[in-house]
């Protein structure tokens, strides 16, 4: 007969959540809130400021002052200013295709239990949306690297401060390197059609 041990990789990816329950939701928090940072902060050092309200540039100067982060400091470091204009042309895009994709799941659920197939591409959990979690987690995680290092590297900033400035920035290396763990563990990102996947093996 067919051998049924699990390799330790298929062990370890069976208890890997995929995006379902607790952490689509956290995904869709994540998401939702990119959108406004985005285009209200972090869009400061991409667009001209003069496009800004004077409130809105006076938080995010308060903010630089106050928490020595000087990456967010007008007028900003042409490496940074690239690195946003990476999150703005590439990134902001697939912020809204993917809360649209984790927003449809609980539907595409219900209509595959009924026997429904779904040909939208750009929501199934297994085709492009998967490969464009990978390249969008391993670029934005990527560029974490040199803004943890210029803080870390930065002689006027205590190690407290250090640790504070870490905090504020880690949660967009840890859900795009999530998101890559996942789509490389999983065929499907959204869990769908496990057993229908195991049969047509």
């Amino acid at each position: 007969g067919m051998d049924t041990t699990q390799s330790p990789v298929a062990q370890f990816t069976s208890t890997m959540p995929t995006l379902q329950g607790y952490t689509r939701t956290a995904f869709l928090c994540f998401f939702i809130s990119h959108i406004p940072i985005t285009l209200l902060v972090d869009g400061q050092a991409f667009f001209p400021r003069h496009y800004y309200p004077q409130l809105l540039r006076d938080v995010v100067d308060w903010y630089a002052i106050t928490f020595k982060d000087k990456l967010m400091t007008h007028p900003h470091e042409p490496w940074f200013s690239s690195l946003v204009t990476l999150e703005v042309l590439l990134q902001l895009p697939f912020f809204f295709l993917a809360v649209y994709a984790l927003l449809q799941q609980p539907k595409l659920k219900k209509n595959e239990e009924s026997g429904e197939q779904n040909n939208n591409a750009l929501v199934r959990g297994d085709g492009l949306f998967r490969s464009l979690c990978m390249i969008y987690g391993s670029m934005t995680a990527t560029t974490l690297i040199p803004i943890f290092a210029s803080f870390l590297l930065d002689g006027d900033t205590t190690v407290r401060e250090k640790g504070v400035l870490m905090g504020f920035y880690l949660p967009y290396f840890i859900f795009p390197l999530w998101l890559v763990v996942i789509a490389v563990c999983e065929e499907n990102v959204f869990g769908h059609s496990k057993e229908e996947g195991k049969k047509a093996r």
